[in-house]
């Protein structure tokens, strides 16, 4: 069973609008956030936390640090195997164009698959 094209073309629009508001929301926090710096600073973090690790996270008030902290470096780690020229590509591939097309395409094809789901069930009933 095929989608007709306004149907088809209804899914894309929402799942355009869904893939801008993540957009939104980053733009707004670049915006609205301060400048950032590699120094260490004792308020809050900086880019000095990414690259040597978080003096403010401890194990109360940041589980989620140290249990996915091993994971982060594994991943610099393999997005670095190229040495650091390719790290910036790998990173741009894999994170702005790969991750987001992918959620995208999930994205649309649930959308598609609710809308032959109960044009399914409309039949059947109907």
């Amino acid at each position: 069973m095929r989608l007709a094209f306004s149907t088809r073309l209804l899914l894309i629009c929402v799942v355009v609008l869904l893939s801008v508001l993540p957009m939104a929301f980053g733009y707004y926090v670049n915006t609205v956030s301060p400048a950032p710096t590699e120094k260490r600073l004792p308020d809050r973090c900086s880019r000095y936390c990414e690259h040597y690790g978080c003096p403010h996270a401890t194990p109360a008030n940041s589980p989620a640090y140290f249990r996915l902290r091993p994971l982060y470096v594994l991943t610099i780690m393999a997005l670095s195997l190229g040495g650091m020229g390719l790290y910036a590509a790998f990173n741009i591939a894999f994170y702005l164009v790969f991750i987001p097309l992918l959620l995208i395409w999930l994205t649309y094809g649930a959308l598609r698959n609710m809308v032959l789901i109960r044009r399914l069930k409309s039949l059947r009933h109907g």
